[in-house]
């Protein structure tokens, strides 16, 4: 993290969630703040600062895009990355048990690699097809999983962790991954200017 720069996934969640026509102005004049703290305090200070904005301003922001009427084509992109994710993984599991590793003790260790795999690519593309999209596809991860754990569709005998483990990386790598390659649109600072 750059010292003038504020968290890189606290800037794209907040960029995921505005809308496209103020979206850009909100994250500038908070990057311009978190400047103006950095040099009043400290960069730990100034990141604890804006943590705790996007965390307050992500409900609000949510519902609104929720309202906006955006979001059905958000969760249509969401929902069409999602089958496309399924497809992927459906042919890449079958291909590892019947080329590669047939035992029950390769899967319970290839598939969480697999998954975390198509869950990461699957965040990535939802970013770069629509803003926002990401999001939605993060909740029908976990909703999906959920329902499997529920179902008991793992029938190898696994520790509880592992479940727990699907429950939450995986709508997290849909989350983190984007942000952590750049492939999100950024809001670039604006310059500062002196007073005076």
């Amino acid at each position: 993290m750059s010292r003038d720069w504020p968290p890189a996934l606290a800037c794209w969640l907040l960029e995921s969630v505005l809308p496209a026509t103020h979206g850009e102005a909100i994250v500038g004049d908070l990057i311009e703040e978190y400047r103006l703290r950095v040099e009043a305090t400290s960069p730990p200070a100034a990141s604890r600062w804006f943590w705790s904005q996007t965390c307050r301003s992500l409900p609000f922001f949510i519902w609104s895009s929720l309202r906006s009427g955006d979001w059905p084509i958000r969760g249509g992109i969401a929902m069409g990355v999602y089958l496309a994710m399924v497809a992927v993984k459906y042919v890449a599991s079958l291909t590892i048990t019947r080329l590669v590793a047939p035992g029950q003790t390769a899967q319970v260790i290839l598939a969480p690699i697999l998954f975390l795999a198509t869950a990461a690519i699957g965040g990535c593309a939802a970013a770069r097809i629509r803003r926002g999209a990401t999001m939605f596809l993060a909740l029908i991860v976990m909703i999906s999983v959920a329902v499997l754990i529920a179902i008991q569709a793992c029938r190898i005998p696994v520790p509880w962790w592992y479940p727990v483990g699907f429950l939450t990386l995986g709508p997290l790598s849909v989350l983190f991954t984007p942000a952590l390659f750049g492939l999100a649109k950024r809001t670039r600072p604006r310059p500062l200017t002196s007073v005076g």
